[in-house]
């Protein structure tokens, strides 16, 4: 299984995960015109894909989903809140799942997690691998396919949401701000108190702390995401996460422009 960013940030995001000929989308924040040119630069297409999830419907994670699926028909999957909360109720293909709901799309499982957010129904994933249908596991438990976590757009850690994403081989973490950042801002008080309250965004600092909690001596790639340009800068996330995982080699930091390239689980 391997993993690739399209884009990462307030200005729009996009994942895809892919093992063999399975690809699938994980939001659709890009307008078309700059989500062909980015799969493109994967060596994909949207006729790759096989399928889109959506986290929740705010516009940086579905602005393009619209202009995608004129271009190419294609299951979409987000919770009743979301298509209520983004008028998406009549899309076709559209399919409603919910919290820890796994979804198998032909080689690949996606599990859905909610999410503590200022949105309907908000979801985060877990992606891992599927044989005949069915997340792989041992008979003891433990994993026997790799996991990939998407936690981007929550505002505090929760039990949930540690018990779903710890141990994973791969993590997408948000690191969206520096408080004194954004204190010292120019955000109106109203977005202060929505990005910094349990329903908005992951500080460095918390970050780091939910970091500690899901255990990532495991994780081979360990990617930042959602930085915010306004409110935090690399240097910032960077240094407070290398105080808990300081392998600067498997760190990964997720750009706006250009996300990053092709990771892989092994």
């Amino acid at each position: 299984m391997k993993f690739a960013s399209l884009g990462s940030g307030s200005k729009g995001n996009a994942l895809i995960v892919s093992s063999g000929d399975t690809h699938v989308l994980l939001d659709c924040g890009l307008p078309l015109k700059q989500l062909e040119p980015a799969l493109a630069r994967l060596g994909l297409s949207v006729e790759h894909l096989a399928a889109v999830f959506i986290t929740h419907e705010h516009g940086d994670h579905i602005r393009g989903l619209r202009g995608l699926i004129r271009r190419q028909k294609m299951p979409i999957y987000m919770t009743r809140g979301t298509a209520l909360g983004a008028d998406c109720m009549h899309l076709p293909n559209l399919n409603f799942i919910q919290d820890q709901q796994q979804v198998a799309i032909d080689a690949l499982c996606i599990n859905v997690v909610i999410v503590p957010h200022d949105a309907r129904e908000p979801c985060q994933y877990v992606v891992s691998m599927v044989a005949d249908g069915v997340a792989l596991r041992s008979l003891n438990g433990a994993k026997d396919s790799k996991r990939l976590g998407l936690l981007t757009d929550l505002g505090c850690q929760s039990q949930h949401v540690i018990d779903a994403y710890a141990d994973c081989d791969g993590l997408v973490l948000e690191c969206n701000h520096d408080v004194a950042m954004l204190q010292e801002g120019p955000y109106p008080a109203s977005v202060k108190r929505r990005v910094l309250g349990d329903w908005g965004h992951l500080s460095n600092v918390q970050a780091r702390d939910l970091l500690v909690q899901l255990r990532p001596e495991k994780l081979q790639w360990l990617v930042l995401a959602h930085i915010s340009q306004q409110n935090n800068s690399v240097p910032l996330a960077v240094q407070e996460i290398q105080s808990v995982f300081p392998d600067h080699e498997r760190l990964v930091v997720a750009d706006q422009d250009n996300g990053f390239d092709w990771l892989e689980l092994v």
